[in-house]
């Protein structure tokens, strides 16, 4: 799954997510093949990204790996490491972590 300006997106490329507009009203619903149309039409509703099944594209940017964003993940929260509800907050962002690396692969 990944993330593209809509400015990228191609006739072809099937959404991995509903894509909402800014009142979280459904405009193409999961699973929807994009055509040329659905494209122009986003682009006009100023949708600025869509979320696609599977990599198709190389954005530039190195993806970190699980293990690198937990690190990060313990630095940010050193400071606070005896609060009970920040390290709470912390194991849900870990969780949420794991599961988009899972859908992505």
């Amino acid at each position: 799954m990944q993330r593209i300006p809509i400015e990228k997106a191609v006739r072809g490329m099937v959404t991995a997510k509903s894509v909402l507009n800014e009142t979280g009203v459904v405009l193409i619903g999961q699973g929807t093949e994009l055509t040329d149309g659905l494209i122009e039409k986003l682009k006009s509703l100023d949708i600025q990204n869509v979320i696609v099944k599977g990599r198709p594209l190389d954005l530039g940017v190195e993806e970190k790996g699980l293990e690198q964003l937990y690190k990060e993940l313990e630095d940010r929260f050193g400071l606070v490491a005896s609060d009970k509800l920040c390290t709470q907050i912390k194991e849900l962002i870990k969780k949420d972590l794991k599961h988009r690396k899972e859908e992505t692969t």
